[in-house]
């Protein structure tokens, strides 16, 4: 069954996605998903005075890549919106700043997106993830070790520019109105409107995590519940839920035993020792996330620094150059290795 516009609105409006005479900011890879959002984008923008503009980022990571980007440069064309078309050399991005191919083009792709939204004025970036897209983040979340938080999994709505370093950048928000619509309903909306979108190869490599989720893991998953793309993404809605109230404690709790100092993030050791390990758990990661934007601490990270405050030990060692200091007092989360 393909997507009704009626479905479509639905949601969004549950998750006050689409606020009328908005200016949206479409990222279009030319793929089923992306072309079925903008199509759908564009149906509705009269009926809540929406303005659309499309986006493309040509990563430089396939042969095809640049014919990608002509694509889109066309539809746009077709369709009467404008749009924004870039390039990025990742790999060398990458083998500069040393990263993973993946989480590169993630990073350079996200500044290309809040930069265009910053020129055109938009207040929000639509995204085209899917219900299927969901799921697998949801397995790829469990494998790695993840909490509520992790669980939650992709937002409809989040704020996108959280851990930005563009200058005064105001507020704008990630949406996703196809979260809960599967990968077959956009296909067969494809079909029905006859959309001729573009294919990835590089989607069907078993080199890439995800990939191997959604070849291999997903397919078993399903001969136990057929209905399991649903179930994860009720599992991370819950999640979601659960989360939202759990932030709002933390940030109460935050008030009362952080202090952000030159050094780091201070937290008073006899007020922490008092804590549930759950709220502690938080309060790493909120640490973590203000003092290295691109921190992105494991369960089995925080853990360790949970396991090595019971222990009294000095410090503890984490990703992106961070240090955790354990002393009498205090407890420090900075940069700096002779801390604690």
């Amino acid at each position: 069954m393909a997507i009704r516009i009626e479905q479509l609105l639905t949601f969004c409006d549950r998750y006050a996605l689409l606020p009328t005479g908005a200016t949206i900011v479409v990222a279009v890879s030319g793929g089923p998903d992306s072309l079925s959002l903008l199509h759908l984008l564009r149906r509705i923008a009269p009926l809540r005075q929406l303005q659309l503009h499309v986006a493309h980022l040509d990563h430089q990571l396939r042969q095809d890549s640049a014919a990608d980007a002509e694509f889109v440069a066309q539809i746009a064309a077709e369709w009467q919106l404008p749009a924004t078309i870039g390039q990025a050399d990742v790999v060398s991005i990458a083998r500069e700043q040393r990263t993973g191919i993946e989480a590169t083009a993630r990073a350079v792709r996200s500044r290309f997106l809040l930069e265009i939204a910053q020129t055109v004025g938009a207040t929000a970036i639509a995204l085209g993830h899917t219900a299927d897209d969901q799921a697998e983040t949801v397995v790829m979340r469990l494998m790695r070790g993840a909490g509520p938080s992790g669980l939650a999994a992709m937002r409809p709505k989040r704020l996108a520019d959280e851990h930005s370093d563009l200058p005064d950048q105001p507020s704008i928000v990630l949406i996703r109105p196809l979260l809960e619509t599967s990968r077959a309903e956009v296909e067969a909306y494809c079909i029905e409107q006859q959309l001729t979108p573009r294919y990835d190869s590089s989607n069907e490599l078993p080199i890439f995590t995800r990939n191997r989720v959604r070849g291999y893991i997903i397919p078993l998953l399903k001969t136990y519940n057929p209905a399991i793309v649903a179930t994860l993404g009720r599992t991370a809605r819950v999640c979601a839920e659960e989360d939202e109230l759990l932030s709002e404690l933390t940030e109460q709790v935050w008030a009362e035993i952080a202090q952000i100092e030159a050094g780091g993030i201070v937290f008073e050791r006899r007020r922490w020792d008092q804590l549930h390990r759950a709220m502690q758990r938080r309060l790493v990661r909120k640490a973590a996330q203000l003092l290295e934007a691109k921190a992105e601490l494991e369960a089995k990270h925080i853990d360790a620094i949970l396991t090595a405050i019971a222990a009294n030990r000095r410090r503890v060692q984490l990703p992106q150059g961070l240090w955790f200091g354990i002393g009498r007092a205090q407890l420090t989360l900075s940069r700096d290795e002779t801390t604690g």
